[in-house]
């Protein structure tokens, strides 16, 4: 590359003219040294972060006296978490064969739930902080890219809970146990001695029977645990044979990092918090009950540093102390009573923190690895509340502990670095003192933290250029020879829905129960992305987001309560967001022109929100004027909570399309056909069920689409859109003395637009022609005349709408869908100079659903409130295209008749024990637009928005009530939006014009 070659062409010359002028004096060479053949043999280090699930069953189990307390079902508890850890291994490699042994040690917070025991009341719990696994490696290698599949030995250290009236602590039980494990990945050299991974990991620890001894006399759980694990590592061969496919990095001098440095920084953090027990009201607020509780705390963070660092050759140590404002809270659930009748809600919330640190690091051209560790300090208020009042206690303090981390800081210019690093910080016990309203208590509080901040650095001190060492090294390769890179970072601003339905229990387990709408939440986050690119087609490609929610309003449904139809509303507010991905892919088409790739990857996405208040907008007694002038808490005071974290499995289609110099699109579809639910419900004036663990499985869908402009070549500013949707096929929930587990469906969905900016690293793309330079000749137009074939595939939200003959109501009588779609089309289009006519015939699978109330004003006694759904399985559409073309791009509008395949359904289990259903086909009309590129003469990449307006379905109707006689009980519209990646296929077209 130009710029290396400026620095190390100097230098080369110089060290051959050297070893001219001193020739005379040497002695005959020796014969040269053959280098060393490239391969995977050797031995390597490395680390790794990712996501973990952890699901522990609890067969069934016993303690107390005569065993009176007992189990006889099996119940799953599930967690998610992020993970960080290390490896160790050996690689031998025979022809195109690897074989090889790796150990490795994962840490994270995989902390499961499920109600178990005495009937349900009880809450087992398992703490999942430690994984390793020790394992044979058998690989195939190709090219840079060693493909692997392992097997082994797991280990992994585990804390069992299980909080008990009257026994303070509760049962617990730590163990180590031991399991097989299997998993596969991909490996990808990136210089030498450097290679980066994606690997998945499953682990099974088997059954065991874990034993307890109380005051109560002995217990035992048997139990079943397995893991999941979705990694991204690095390793470093720091003296083997150069990894195959890989260029020699030059030898670069090292960046000067010493002196001194300020900088700022922002990040979001991750908090364990339990509280163990109390004194004071607290205690005996819980005498008899429980006083244990923990919580999940999330928050945002930022703030400033300054440090010293001294460099001895490329090793350096320096010292940092930093300081930042924060938003960090959690709320638990704490001091219950002995009937279960109430509780309290105990929150903490860190407001400040800083680090005190020592760091060793060591310096390779402009970038330093290092460690650090050192103590740590929070600034913290916490509240304690009874949850039906309005009273509470107050206290606040600095609390101490320590910390350990990692980072990695780049050079951008002499003076000038970012950096990037993982901080576990542990504050132990504290103990807590309380004085308010609400009694004076004190409280043990253990508290851990796991951050991640990103920041830049400003070096004041040291050298500037005057050395070698001092000068930024240009000879360095980032990325590695052979690969280019894109990383920046985005702000994300989306809105969004979490949904679920409860069914009953035998015998009417089809019958809704209750309905939970978290509507219309804002979500502000940051992101940062990166995509790296082979010169090979290999891509690795993800995002990482952190940030709030906050706005929109819950819909509490019951059907009924007390003892009629119940519809209470709350303000939601405090809730927290963060979202991850990883993709690795191939590029199956690359050109100077664009890319269209495959990939399969893994999604994140956590939610929580947050109910404030509670006033009744339909009939019953709940939350009415009555119950908020008896308990004026419930007006104002946290109500409902929901926390869910979805994952799975990401297959999809990327391509990125170079509309002009300086423009690219780049767009992203991609189907999950698995994904897993874990979450809980906090109904906090409910102490009896709060809190209720959830589970489920299903799908989802994403689709996302940037808009790029090149500043320069290596700085990009561009705007994009992006839409998810999950939902369960299965869910359930376990209430209290319920022998059977109830249903549940989850939907979740969220959408919005972000901008960013990023820089790249490498060449991935051809430099921009220079202003001053006459322009260079343009390349032909296509031609879009011809027959096209294709497909697509992408996302789509609507509404369906009820024409209620009855009273309007405060909520329902449409119901919010979304989904996935794919398919395909075939047209014609015919072109005037830059004037594109077309038609169009498009048919494509769908599911796309939803759910909600509806006649909820019908007169139907006890039993008013009724469910309606939709399900659009199948569009079809014939279109009229008008487009314009330009360069090798097409803009295009469309309209025209479309069709749609739907099913609708009404729960009537009430009244006639059956949900009905109707399925019909109905007309309508589209209108939409979008773009086409011509990525080959023949294969033209596009993105499509359409609009779809379709008619009301066909009637059906009720027997039962009689109010209901009569009425047509399907949707008298359903209105779509759908965003769609297209493939086309031109048969003799797109060619260029003559």
């Amino acid at each position: 590359m130009p710029g290396c070659l400026k620095f190390w062409l100097p230098a080369a010359v110089a060290t051959l003219i050297a070893s001219s002028a001193c020739a005379s004096d040497l002695p005959a060479p020796a014969a040269a040294v053959p280098a060393p053949a490239a391969s995977w043999t050797g031995f390597y280090l490395g680390v790794h972060g990712g996501m973990g699930q952890a699901s522990t069953e609890w067969e069934r189990g016993a303690f107390g006296p005569y065993e009176r307390i007992y189990q006889n079902a099996a119940v799953e508890g599930n967690a998610g978490a992020a993970l960080v850890g290390g490896q160790i291994g050996y690689n031998r490699q025979f022809g195109n064969v690897v074989l090889g042994a790796e150990l490795d040690i994962t840490a994270g917070q995989l902390h499961s739930a499920t109600r178990c025991l005495d009937y349900w009341l009880l809450k087992c719990q398992a703490d999942t902080d430690v994984m390793g696994t020790l394992t044979g490696r058998l690989g195939y290698a190709f090219g840079n890219v060693l493909a692997y599949g392992k097997a082994g030995l797991a280990l992994a250290d585990v804390d069992l809970t299980i909080p008990f009236p009257a026994l303070p602590g509760g049962l617990t039980r730590s163990s180590t146990m031991t399991g097989w494990t299997v998993g596969a990945g991909l490996e990808f050299a990136l210089t030498p001695s450097l290679s980066a991974k994606a690997e998945y990991d499953y682990m099974d620890f088997g059954s065991r029977t874990m034993s307890f001894e109380t005051e109560y006399g002995p217990g035992y759980a048997d139990l079943n645990q397995t893991a999941q694990v979705v990694k991204l590592g690095i390793n470093w061969r720091p003296d083997a044979a150069p990894l195959p496919g890989t260029v020699a990095q030059p030898s670069a001098p090292t960046r000067d990092w010493s002196g001194l440095y300020v900088g700022g920084h922002g990040g979001g953090a991750w908090a364990r918090e339990d509280w163990t027990s109390a004194t004071g009201t607290l205690a005996a607020y819980s005498q008899g009950g429980i006083f244990e509780g923990d919580a999940s705390a999330q928050g945002l963070f930022g703030g400033g540093q300054v440090g010293f660092n001294v460099q001895a050759g490329n090793w350096v140590a320096g010292v940092e102390a930093s300081i930042s404002a924060a938003d960090i809270e959690g709320s638990a659930k704490c001091a219950t009573t002995a009937g279960r009748t109430s509780s309290f809600r105990c929150i903490d919330d860190i407001s400040s923190f800083g680090l005190l640190t020592g760091r060793l690091g060591y310096g390779t051209g402009n970038v330093l690895v290092y460690g650090k560790g050192g103590a740590a300090w929070a600034d913290a208020d916490s509240t304690v509340q009874p949850t039906s009042y309005t009273e509470s206690s107050h206290g606040s303090e600095t609390r101490w502990g320590w910390m350990l981390g990692a980072g990695v800081e780049y050079a951008l210019d002499n003076r000038l670095s970012a950096f990037v690093e993982y901080n576990h910080i542990d504050f132990g016990t504290s103990e807590l003192s309380f004085t308010g309203s609400a009694g004076t208590s004190t409280a043990s509080f253990d508290q851990s933290i796991d951050a991640i901040r990103l920041g830049l650095n400003y070096r004041l001190g040291g050298a500037d250029g005057g050395s070698s060492r001092s000068a930024v090294a240009g000879g360095v390769t980032l990325p590695p020879v052979g690969w280019s890179a894109e990383i920046g970072a985005r702000y994300f601003l989306s809105t969004g829905r979490m949904q679920k339905d409860l069914y009953n229990e035998a015998p009417t387990p089809d019958r809704v129960v209750s309905r939970l709408i978290y509507a219309d939440t804002t979500g502000q986050a940051g992101e940062t992305f990166f995509r790296f690119d082979n010169d090979g087609g290999l891509f690795v490609k993800g995002f990482a987001g952190l940030g709030a929610l906050s706005g929109g309003q819950l819909n509490d449904e019951d059907f009924p309560a007390g003892p009629v139809y119940s519809n209470t509303v709350s303000s939601l507010d405090n809730g927290n967001l963060s979202y991850g991905a990883v993709d690795v892919g191939y590029d199956l088409l690359d050109t100077r022109r664009g890319s269209l790739g495959a990939f399969v990857g893994y999604r994140a996405l956590y939610q929580a929100v947050n109910g404030y208040g509670c006033a009744q907008v339909a009939q019953s007694t709940v939350c009415n004027e009555e119950e908020l002038a008896q308990t004026p808490a419930i007006a104002d005071n946290l109500v409902l909570s929901e926390t869910e974290l979805w994952q799975g499995v990401a297959l999809g289609l990327n391509s990125r399309l170079r509309l002009s110099d300086r423009m690219t699109l780049e767009v992203d579809a991609a189907y999950l056909p698995y994904v897993t639910r874990t979450g809980h419900d906090n109904h906090w004036l409910r102490a009896d069920i709060n809190p209720m663990p959830e589970t489920g499985d299903g799908w989802g869908t994403q689709i996302e689409a940037v808009l790029t402009y090149a500043v320069n070549d290596r700085f990009d500013i561009g705007i994009g859109g992006r839409y998810w949707y999950f939902a369960t096929d299965n869910g359930q929930a376990r209430f209290p003395t319920q022998m059977e587990p109830q249903s549940l469906t989850f939907y979740s969905e969220r959408y919005g637009a972000f901008l960013q900016a990023a820089y790249r690293f490498g060449d991935d793309r051809p430099p921009l022609e220079p202003a001053d330079l006459p322009a260079k000749a343009a390349e032909p137009k296509m031609n879009w005349t011809g027959l096209y074939l294709g497909g697509t595939l992408g996302a789509g939200r609507g509404e369906t709408s009820y024409n209620s003959p009855f009273a309007t109501p405060v909520s329902g009588d449409a119901a919010d869908l979304g989904g996935a779609l794919a398919g395909g089309q075939i047209g014609f289009d015919y072109q005037f100079g830059d004037v594109v006519l077309g038609a169009e015939f498009a048919g494509s699978w769908a599911d796309i659903l939803g759910t909600d109330t509806c006649y909820s004003t019908a007169p139907a006694g006890s039993l008013a409130g009724f469910n309606c759904g939709s399900r659009v399985t199948g569009l079809m559409s014939a279109t009229a295209r008008l487009g314009y073309a330009f360069d090798r791009s097409l803009l295009y509008l469309r309209g025209g008749y479309a069709w749609d395949r739907q099913t609708d359904s009404f729960n009537n289990e009430n009244f006639v024990g059956a949900i009905l259903e109707n399925g019909s086909t109905n007309g309508g009309w589209t209108l939409g637009g979008g773009i086409e590129y011509a990525l080959m003469p023949n294969l033209s990449v596009g993105l499509d928005y359409r609009h779809y307006a379709f008619d009301g379905s066909s009637a059906f109707h009720t027997s039962a009530p009689a109010s209901l006689q009569g009425v047509n009980l399907a949707p008298d519209s359903t209105r779509l939006d759908t965003v769609a990646m297209t493939l086309n296929w031109r048969f003799g077209a797109a060619s260029a014009a003559r």
